[in-house]
């Protein structure tokens, strides 16, 4: 579940886009991709037998098809995570940060496409989906400048005894975003 940047410019899983086109306008669009998985660093069509529909409120247009993933499809991206958490866990602290200034600098090459598909998924205006975007970009810039909280304490509880506190990498953690706010939730969540 460990995208690199090459991968994130150059696949598309849903709204019959590519990384320069893309909706933006509320027209039917004409041929509509399903929502893919990303397990093993990869995208993969699901094998999922139920589909959630996803409409564009504004004209009730299908815009995608996201899977209901089977149970092997969810052990399988688990497992793809944990599978990746030792190398991420090593990874040191200015080295992650070197990631997410990646991701903020694709959060914002790709701003108009995302206020776009935020529009179709959610009929929100565009000038809304682009505020959208910068609380999220907001979120990840907070997360570039967050190592030096990351380090962790020492506490000098006595002359001869000290407290430390240790920060470190937890491993596959899930959310459960609400509707209305997950592009927030997924920027928050990644950072």
């Amino acid at each position: 579940m460990h995208a690199t940047a090459g991968q994130l410019q150059a696949a598309t899983t849903s709204a019959a886009s590519t990384t320069t086109s893309f909706p933006n306008t509320h027209e039917q669009i004409k041929d509509v991709i399903n929502t893919h998985n990303f397990i093993d660093n990869k995208f993969v069509e699901s094998q999922a037998s139920q589909w959630i529909d996803l409409h564009d409120p504004a004209t009730n247009n299908l815009v995608t098809r996201v899977p209901q993933s089977t149970d092997e499809e969810l052990k399988a991206a688990v497992a793809s995570a944990n599978k990746a958490f030792p190398a991420w866990r090593a990874t040191s602290l200015l080295s992650r940060q070197q990631i997410m200034f990646k991701y903020t600098a694709l959060i914002r090459e790709h701003w108009d496409r995302l206020a776009a598909s935020i529009t179709l998924e959610q009929g929100k205006t565009f000038a809304d989906a682009k505020g959208d975007v910068l609380r999220g970009l907001q979120v990840a810039e907070t997360a570039c400048g967050i190592t030096t909280q990351l380090t962790g304490e020492v506490l000098e509880v006595s002359k001869d005894m000290e407290t430390r506190v240790y920060k470190e990498p937890l491993g596959v953690v899930a959310a459960i975003c609400p509707f209305s706010e997950y592009q927030y939730t997924v920027f928050r969540d990644f950072s």
